[in-house]
């Protein structure tokens, strides 16, 4: 477990403008603590934490991050313990909704289901008798991810489609079609997770970078190769080879031809999938990239032999 959840939470927080700081060095700590969490260190933040929390055992910004950084780490009673503390010391409503919404993160991590359904939906009315959009979007699509994590996939899809309602941009747009594409499509609603798959493409050329672009341009592959609609999978893939190989991209570049490569081999042509594969592994090999490098060498070992 690594500190990828919750960096997203840490970043609003650095950038919300909470009150919860006393002075310029309590602040400049809290902020440096929030930088670590969203690093992936773990540490580092516990370290800027604990100084805050010797000056003031209650300051809810320190809290929140000490119980971020063990959440991340998987220390989840240690977790729970401080972000709790920080919850019965919210001095405004968005400073509860947003505690509310790190304790049902580090319950879903430690998939204490029951339990974060119950505090993503606490997150929820609260931010609903705020009229606050922009927070009852975030519980609703929390609330979403819990039940489809759960196998609830009607439920978590209509959590999602009522999150989406409330996108204030294309890039909270894109983010909701994506998950409401990716729920149909585990639905085995090819046509529809399709549909919505290409509204987020739209949505990400409008406003998102080209990570965003070329990762839901790809996720549309899938689906066309779920479908068996081999043709518009490889053209949607194609485009992101090409794009990724003028931008001198590798990363896509390998993920362009795992994705491929995938649709290579559901369309009956291992030998052609087991080429883009290995090119696929030896541009990881050269860039590092870890993780999709293992995922290329699982699907090259349910290749036939």
């Amino acid at each position: 477990m690594h500190l990828a959840y919750s960096s997203a939470l840490a970043v609003l927080l650095m950038s919300s403008g909470l009150a919860y700081a006393q002075n310029t060095d309590i602040e400049s700590k809290i902020k440096y603590c929030n930088q670590s969490i969203v690093d992936g260190n773990a540490s580092k933040a516990l370290a800027y934490a604990e100084q805050v929390l010797k000056q003031d055992k209650n300051n809810h910004g320190a809290l929140l991050c000490k119980g971020q950084a063990y959440g991340g780490t998987g220390q989840i009673n240690e977790a729970l313990a401080a972000l709790q503390a920080a919850e019965k010391n919210t001095a405004t409503v968005v400073d509860h909704i947003v505690t509310l919404i790190l304790i049902g993160n580090v319950q879903k991590s430690a998939k204490q289901y029951p339990e974060a359904l119950n505090t993503y939906r606490q997150s929820l009315a609260m931010s609903q008798a705020e009229k606050d959009k922009h927070f009852e979007r975030i519980s609703l699509n929390l609330i979403g991810e819990t039940l489809v994590d759960t196998n609830q996939l009607e439920a978590g899809l209509e959590s999602y489609l009522q999150g989406g309602k409330l996108a204030a941009n294309d890039n909270e747009r894109a983010d909701n079609y994506a998950r409401i594409a990716d729920t149909f499509s585990a639905l085995g609603k090819y046509d529809q997770a399709i549909e919505y798959q290409i509204k987020a493409v739209l949505m990400e050329q409008q406003g998102g970078d080209l990570n965003h672009f070329a990762n839901a341009s790809l996720e549309l592959g899938r689906f066309y190769t779920a479908a068996k609609d081999y043709l518009n999978a490889e053209k949607h893939i194609n485009r992101i080879i090409k794009l990724s190989k003028d931008q001198g991209e590798a990363f896509w570049e390998a993920k362009s031809y795992y994705y491929l490569a995938l649709a290579k081999a559901a369309n009956n042509q291992p030998e052609a999938a087991k080429k883009l594969l290995t090119d696929a592994q030896h541009i990881c090999e050269d860039i590092d990239a870890v993780s999709l490098n293992n995922e290329i060498s699982h699907a090259l070992n349910k290749l036939p032999k």
